[in-house]
């Protein structure tokens, strides 16, 4: 349940920079339909998401619904990075 990051990577809530970080997922189903995500850095820095609404993740043909909801989480985490634009030059696996 991690994303391997290559080059440099900015945290867009505290601005410190990671260079080839691991990130962590760490999911918490507290609302029917609603995520908390916390994204931790190299297990030190964090990334809140609050309030993601499980409708809105893109889910694939994976038959278990965990991994499903991992895999969809993952590509919600890397698109929002992407797109943040602090972090452009980074590549997400």
């Amino acid at each position: 349940m991690a994303i391997q990051v290559t080059g440099l990577f900015i945290n867009p809530q505290s601005g410190l920079i990671y260079d080839s970080p691991i990130l962590t997922l760490v999911p918490h189903l507290e609302n029917p339909g609603l995520i908390l995500l916390d994204v931790k850095i190299n297990g030190r820095d964090c990334i809140g998401y609050s309030n993601i609404n499980r409708s809105t993740l893109e889910y694939s043909d994976i038959l278990d619904p965990y991994d499903n909801l991992i895999e969809a989480l993952k590509k919600y985490v890397i698109e929002d990075l992407q797109n943040v634009g602090i972090n452009q030059n980074a590549t997400f696996e």
